[in-house]
């Protein structure tokens, strides 16, 4: 699907492949809300501190992979529902989520990600 709100989602997922965390997150909107079974960070300080904690290093970080399950395009809002996987020595994670992308003053950017891991 060729859209440039899916294309924030992979150019996420490529700063996450190469341990930026920076880069990942200015594809974030400044409020961003982020639901994860960790809890709720509201806004790219608080979600970069959840990050920080969970994945302290690019090691940790492991490689992302995602796939797309459903896109639904409102003209400034596009929501994606992902699988998502992260393959890494010390313990894989996966799951999904619903990643919201809206269109602000010319820009796309993530507004809220609902994350679910699966349970092992």
């Amino acid at each position: 699907m060729n859209h440039a709100a899916v294309d924030v989602v992979f150019r996420q997922r490529d700063a996450w492949n190469r341990g930026d965390r920076e880069g990942y997150l200015r594809e974030c909107a400044p409020d961003i809300v982020y639901v994860s079974s960790g809890g709720v960070a509201f806004g790219r300080d608080a979600l970069r501190k959840t990050f920080a904690e969970a994945y302290p290093d690019p090691l940790s970080m492991g490689t992302l992979t995602l796939e797309v399950l459903r896109v639904s395009i409102a003209p400034t809002q596009v929501s994606l529902v992902l699988r998502w996987q992260v393959h890494r020595a010390e313990a894989p994670v996966g799951g999904v989520a619903l990643v919201i992308v809206q269109e602000t003053g010319g820009l796309w950017v993530v507004t809220h990600d609902a994350t679910v891991a699966n349970r092992e």
